[in-house]
């Protein structure tokens, strides 16, 4: 009776074999369970997702900043710059 581990007992073939499947199998499980897809991953964007992206974003902090700016008016207070708000927000971070 060997004092051997079963798999160490095996023939080199299928402890290849073994290991081979076992890493397909690690790589599957990876990519499904992994969130988002792979596009994500390597910066990959043909449908120009990111530019759009970047359009809504700019768009809503002008929204936010003119909302603001109202407010501050109806309370006697100056209007805020977009650099000022900019700044404040490097300095939070």
């Amino acid at each position: 009776m060997s004092l051997l581990p079963l798999a160490l007992e095996a023939s080199p073939p299928v402890l290849g074999v073994g290991l081979f499947v076992g890493l397909l199998l690690f790589f599957f499980l990876l990519g499904r369970f992994t969130p988002g897809d792979g596009s994500d991953v390597v910066d990959w964007d043909p449908s120009g997702r990111q530019d759009r992206k970047r359009v809504a974003e700019r768009d809503d902090v002008e929204q936010m900043l003119e909302t603001a700016n109202r407010r501050r008016r109806a309370q006697g207070l100056p209007e805020l710059a977009e650099n000022e708000v900019l700044r404040g927000l490097q300095r939070d971070e």
